[in-house]
């Protein structure tokens, strides 16, 4: 009986390899006679060795019967296991190379039947290869799947998790961007989160979409979102769309609140890259400079609060310019009241040259004002420098 399945298999499939060469059906006729796995494998790595550039549909039949028979492999066959896992990794990198989408079937159920993490890994692969958009959901599940519940062995779950990276990067495909992006901030090792990170722009060339998502969901953690943030930051759209999920990011870094020292810097550094971003792309009509006065005000340390007033220097507007204005007429009235702190003469001596950087008229009246302040030397100095600025414009 177990014979008639098996010539029945290759009957059926004549269509496959009509047409096939003399050597071929010679391969296709000895893998038909071999009574053993093993026998089996040696017959497929010939055909792989000889380079017959039709034998697709061979390895495609190949597959078809090893997944038939390998739940008849006996406990205790370690050598036909052994085959079989060799030779189904064998068959998914020759099908796969081959972008055979025929044995896209197969290649599902070899990955569901065979426990070998490897195997696994290597059809998933040849899925993605195939460009077999209709397996593509279970792909894209088995990563989402391995990215929430970590198994009990790590190494078997990070070479699954492998498979399904590079299967997505494949894919090519939106809806594989976000599980390679949490992989690449999940539990795994930096040789799986580092392979995620080189492929998130080979399935997405513009991830505005699924980045902005995550940084605007309340569902996921601080560091989570700064890293959307850096990722956005890292890919190559356009200035405006950069600008765009920096607004967000700033805006989204104000709304949280944490007494949590690590969730706490994870938020003071999604602001200043967000600012870092804005000054260099600009605000793309954003309404940020609320946001950027808070920076100013309250940020988590002088960083954030240098990167609020050289983003608004670089925006050059009046708006940009009014806050400005109002930061150096409260230093001043620091200096007046005797309340002047250091790090508050370091951070005169940083708005002065902004002001003066945004060549505006209208930051010339606070400028104006330091002469006549009980300011330092090199602080006077600098006002007239920035004054020069503002009026030669």
């Amino acid at each position: 009986m177990k014979r008639y399945g098996l010539l029945g298999l290759f009957v059926s499939a004549g269509a496959l390899l009509f047409g096939a060469s003399e050597e071929l059906e010679r391969y296709t006729a000895a893998y038909q006679n071999a009574a053993t796995t093993t026998a089996k494998l040696a017959v497929v790595r010939q055909v792989a060795d000889a380079g017959i550039a039709e034998a697709a549909g061979f390895y495609a039949l190949a597959l078809e019967r090893l997944v038939a028979d390998y739940p008849n492999i006996r406990t205790g066959q370690e050598l036909e296991i052994k085959a079989a896992n060799t030779m189904a990794r064998l068959l998914a990198e020759q099908l796969g190379n081959a972008q055979y989408r025929d044995a896209a079937r197969n290649l599902w159920r070899a990955e569901q039947s065979f426990p070998d993490s490897l195997v696994k890994a290597d059809m998933l692969i040849a899925l993605g290869k195939a460009g077999a958009v209709e397996f593509l959901p279970q792909v894209v599940k088995v990563l989402q799947d391995l990215n929430l519940r970590p198994p009990q062995d790590p190494l078997e779950g990070e070479r699954v998790a492998y498979g399904a990276i590079i299967a997505l990067e494949n894919y090519k495909d939106a809806s594989g961007y976000l599980p390679v992006f949490f992989a690449s901030t999940g539990w795994y090792s930096d040789r799986i989160k580092n392979q995620a990170k080189a492929s998130l722009p080979r399935i997405l060339e513009d991830p505005t979409e699924p980045l902005s998502s995550v940084v605007k969901s309340p569902g996921y953690p601080h560091g989570v979102k700064y890293l959307a943030l850096q990722t956005q930051e890292e890919s190559w759209v356009s200035n405006d769309k950069k600008a765009f999920i920096a607004a967000a990011a700033l805006q989204e870094g104000w709304k949280a609140s944490t007494s949590d020292v690590r969730q706490r810097g994870d938020l003071g550094g999604m602001r200043k890259l967000a600012l870092d971003m804005l000054r260099r792309y600009g605000t793309a009509g954003q309404p940020v400079y609320p946001l950027m006065e808070r920076s100013y005000q309250e940020g988590i340390d002088a960083q954030e609060k240098y990167a609020a007033v050289t983003a608004l220097a670089s925006l050059k507007t009046d708006e940009a310019v009014g806050l400005l204005n109002e930061f150096l007429l409260g230093l001043n009235g620091k200096l007046k009241n005797g309340v002047l702190k250091p790090a508050d003469e370091q951070m005169v001596r940083t708005l002065i040259p902004a002001l003066g950087a945004t060549g505006n008229p209208k930051a010339a009246e606070s400028l104006e004002t330091i002469q006549n302040l009980d300011w330092t030397h090199t602080v006077k100095m600098l006002a007239v420098d920035a004054l020069g600025k503002t009026q030669s414009q």
